[in-house]
């Protein structure tokens, strides 16, 4: 089961991440300038702020299997609608103000669907998981994660070398709706309860209550790690560009490159928790935090591309640590029928990154070019020593 789970988390993402090396190039030819862009992904983003939660909730009302295979479908499916506007706004002669409302429209639609099965996904291991294995079992799906931001970028540039911008869409829809039908398929109709998956340790915890500080502070801490992640994708090119001296082309593909350094370095390090480090979240938050932050100062000081190549994978590993330990961190300070709520508050964190991290970053990197990323470093530290102060007052073995 936690197999599916695992591939269910890694499509969803990769449906994401596939056609994101193409989205800018595709929108520009359909008439769409910058600020547009920007606004059209931001509301993508705020789709998923508003419904994460929700869709967290309804896995607990109406079961996760339901949650996941919607999610799957409903993605597929505005992908279509997406592509379909597309090739209408191309081929315009001109700007048409009914096609970028559509493709704003549609954006804003994908978005609501973008984290329903990962939130479901990432409950539904929270229910067959044990508290002791929690940590180790919610790093397969950060692994997930990790794999799809490497994996999704790679296919979607060599499937757009062929000159077709629209076959990352194609290749995105197909593997979404099959996969629909798989999920389907493969996942069991009555999820074991969670009654019968943890009466002994609902025993030994009890019954919590959901909002608590301690919740706040796991979602605090992520959100800074989220906030590292979402900026750099924005500031790496135009930081190479006006620190390091490369051209736009250049600074293109070495931005590319350091992605890829910090996906490899992501995804190794999260292998390595799973199979040989085994932390606890708490212990992984402790540890991760650190990296990231001394990543962004080294950015800072960075004169030759060999120290943004270190810089890109201690923040690599950083975020590997926090990513994986706020889901499994999270769902251990609430009750074990709250999950998909928790898990959906943890997504909700995410879309939070996704619209400030980026307008945020942005603007003080006018002010000056390094005042982001001392600006994230201050923030992880910030949170963190919340973090501390609220998960190191007594030893807690859930977390």
């Amino acid at each position: 089961m936690k197999k599916k789970l695992f591939v269910a988390t890694l499509v969803s993402y990769l449906g994401i991440y596939i056609t994101m090396p193409v989205l800018s190039a595709i929108s520009t030819k359909a008439h769409m300038i910058p600020s547009q862009i920007g606004i059209m992904i931001s509301l993508g983003a705020a789709a998923m702020l508003l419904l994460a939660p929700i869709w967290g909730k309804m896995s607990d009302i109406f079961g996760r299997r339901i949650v996941m295979i919607i999610g799957l479908f409903g993605m597929g499916v505005f992908f279509i609608l997406y592509v379909i506007l597309f090739h209408m706004s191309i081929a315009s002669s001109k700007a048409v103000p009914l096609f970028f409302y559509g493709l704003m429209g549609t954006r804003f639609l994908l978005g609501i669907f973008m984290t329903t099965t990962p939130t479901a996904a990432n409950a539904y291991m929270a229910d067959i998981s044990t508290t002791k294995d929690r940590a180790k079992d919610m790093s397969s799906l950060g692994f997930a994660t990790g794999l799809a931001m490497v994996l999704g970028p790679i296919i979607g540039g060599l499937i757009s070398t062929t000159g077709n911008l629209y076959l990352p869409f194609y290749t995105t829809i197909v593997l979404l709706l099959l996969f629909t039908v798989i999920m389907t398929a493969i996942l069991p109709e009555r999820q074991v309860s969670i009654n019968e998956a943890h009466a002994t340790d609902k025993k030994e915890t009890g019954s919590k209550k959901f909002f608590s500080v301690k919740l706040l502070s796991w979602l605090l801490v992520g959100c800074s790690v989220m906030f590292v992640v979402v900026g750099l994708q924005l500031l790496t090119s135009l930081y190479l560009h006006d620190n390091i001296g490369q051209t736009v082309v250049q600074s293109a593909k070495t931005s590319s490159l350091l992605f890829v350094i910090l996906g490899v370095t992501l995804m190794l390090t999260q292998i390595l928790q799973i199979k040989v480090l085994n932390f606890s979240a708490r212990k992984m938050m402790i540890v991760g935090i650190p990296l990231l932050v001394l990543g962004l100062l080294l950015i800072t000081v960075a004169s030759a591309f060999w120290m943004l190549v270190v810089s890109y994978i201690l923040i690599g590993a950083g975020a590997a640590f926090g990513m994986s330990s706020l889901s499994a961190g999270a769902s251990l300070v609430v009750s074990q029928d709250q999950q998909g709520a928790v898990a959906g508050t943890v997504a909700m964190t995410q879309a939070i990154a996704g619209i400030v991290s980026p307008l945020f970053g942005s603007f003080i990197y006018q002010i000056n070019i390094k005042l982001p990323f001392l600006f994230f470093a201050a923030f992880a530290i910030l949170t963190y020593l919340f973090f501390l102060a609220n998960n190191l007052k007594r030893e807690n073995t859930l977390s």
